[in-house]
């Protein structure tokens, strides 16, 4: 019962901080609201006993995603007069088609999806961690690296962009 009760709330706070990143004004505070969704969700994954997913997802999402784009945005340059950039632009109808056609396409998944759990052990299955350790060594070494890769090429690409002066 208080398992229950605890789900609900985290499920409840997932969503209010969801919300005000989404509709925050101030790019700092939606990162810290994005901090408080992604945390909220490393507790459900405790909530359902899978303890490498939720170490993952404060360490890697909660962590090291959150940091990135609080550096990219201190480097990224603002109007020093603090006023807001215009978001609508002529990407906006495109935007709109794309997202429309998405949402119809998820709704859709959604509808014709068996959520019935036929088959499916109530009680959940343990993998050891060193099953999964083999498996992301082993099988996904070289797709790792190149992301680390790709994350410092993005980083030193902000770095150079943030340091040009205006001339240049």
């Amino acid at each position: 019962m208080a398992t229950e009760v605890l789900w609900w709330i985290f499920a409840a706070a997932i969503v209010a901080f969801s919300a005000g990143t989404v509709f925050s004004r101030s790019v700092l505070h939606s990162a810290i609201f994005l901090i408080g969704s992604l945390a909220g969700v490393g507790a459900m994954y405790l909530f359902l006993t899978v303890e490498f997913l939720a170490l993952v997802q404060f360490l890697i999402y909660g962590g090291a995603v959150t940091v990135l784009i609080l550096l990219a945005l201190m480097l990224t340059r603002s109007d020093a007069r603090g006023t807001p950039d215009a978001v609508n632009g002529p990407q906006l109808p495109f935007a709109l088609l794309v997202s429309g056609g998405l949402m119809a396409v998820l709704i859709g998944v959604a509808a014709g999806t068996d959520w019935r759990p036929g088959g499916v052990p109530d009680s959940p299955t343990n993998i050891g961690i060193e099953t999964i350790s083999e498996r992301l060594f082993a099988d996904f070494g070289a797709p790792f690296v190149i992301a680390s890769a790709l994350l410092l090429v993005a980083l030193v690409g902000a770095i150079i962009l943030a340091r040009q002066e205006e001339g240049e």
